[in-house]
């Protein structure tokens, strides 16, 4: 009996160490800009249409599809000031491969203030950036960097 709870122990010990998140394997983390969802009348997400802006203050959330895992920023940059829309906080986590949400679930992003000295925009990147070294580029591949990062402006 002791065996048999021994053996299931280091099988399952084993298949949780199998359970990660692929790394990095080079080229792109999307191929397709994501999309921006905000809330309709009732709460539900709703794709917002072509042409549309983003206005300060209105709800938000994106999706993107993932062709790998990606540590995902949404950042504000006003002037020379770069804030995090998301994540909050110090909690850095990897999302996807996959349809992803930002925010995940039914939750949504506030628009922070925009003007035209500020730009909104979506980072994925290999591996967590630090937020002294986060920027907010117009949309770009840089993959020549350390960490390889994907950028799209989500809000001139």
């Amino acid at each position: 009996m002791r065996l048999g709870a021994l053996g299931v122990l280091l099988t399952l010990s084993s298949l949780t160490g199998c359970v990660t998140t692929p790394p990095y394997r080079g080229g792109t983390f999307a191929t397709a800009p994501p999309q921006v969802l905000t809330a309709d009348d009732r709460g539900y997400d709703a794709a917002l249409g072509p042409g549309q802006p983003l206005v300060s203050g209105q709800v938000m959330a994106l999706t993107v599809h993932l062709e790998q895992a990606a540590y995902v920023y949404v950042l504000q940059r006003r002037g020379g000031v770069l804030d995090s829309v998301y994540p909050t906080g110090s909690a850095d986590s990897k999302l996807g491969p996959g349809d992803v949400r930002v925010p995940s679930g039914d939750a949504f992003l506030r628009v922070p203030t925009l003007d035209r000295d500020s730009r909104l925009c979506l980072l994925l990147s290999a591996e967590p950036i630090d937020p002294a070294k986060r920027a907010c580029p117009f949309e770009r591949q840089h993959f020549n960097r350390h960490p390889p990062i994907q950028s799209y402006q989500l809000a001139p």
